[in-house]
């Protein structure tokens, strides 16, 4: 009986253990909200993230957003990563690359739309795709809430460009 008793406890104490890895690993906020100035968005995009943990100091983050602009659409795409000191860690360097898709509707009438300093060209393309590069900062707390991130980005494709980007948001 004894035997059998102590497998049991045994086996139990597993159970817990996982039962609170679970709970931690489910309390862990990883969908953001925010609102984006002067970032890949043009003026502003509104965008959503989701951060997916590769180890306790990596995350990797894809991110999709929305603007629009005279009569273009401008969706702004992007896989950032996140480095950290530790896995609860609020603070993160931030770096990735993404492109942002322009598509004109029918009432744009120009060949050319500039914002923040970039000239994007559309020579009768439907889409235009500059290629984005980031590094900088982002504050989002584990437990989730207020979230805000900041970076340079350099634009390029038909020609180069060196700005900012500022990011307000939430995080659930």
């Amino acid at each position: 009986m004894k035997p059998f008793l102590t497998a049991l406890l045994f086996l139990l104490g597993f159970k817990a253990i996982a039962q609170d890895s679970k709970l931690t690993e489910h309390y862990i906020k990883k969908n953001s909200i925010y609102a984006e100035l002067l970032g890949n968005g043009g003026v502003y995009s509104i965008n959503y993230d989701r951060v997916f943990q590769l180890s306790k100091q990596v995350k990797i983050v894809p991110r999709v957003g929305f603007s629009t602009l005279e009569d273009v659409l401008i969706f702004p795409l992007e896989a950032n990563l996140l480095l950290s000191k530790s896995s609860t860690s609020k603070n993160f360097f931030e770096t990735g690359i993404g492109l942002t898709i322009l598509k004109p509707l029918n009432g744009f009438s120009g060949q050319l739309l500039t914002i923040n300093g970039y000239d994007y060209n559309f020579n009768n393309r439907a889409v235009n795709t500059p290629v984005i590069l980031r590094a900088g900062f982002r504050h989002q707390k584990p437990t989730g809430g207020f979230m805000y991130r900041t970076g340079a980005l350099l634009f390029t494709g038909d020609e180069t460009l060196l700005t900012i980007g500022i990011g307000l948001g939430y995080t659930f």
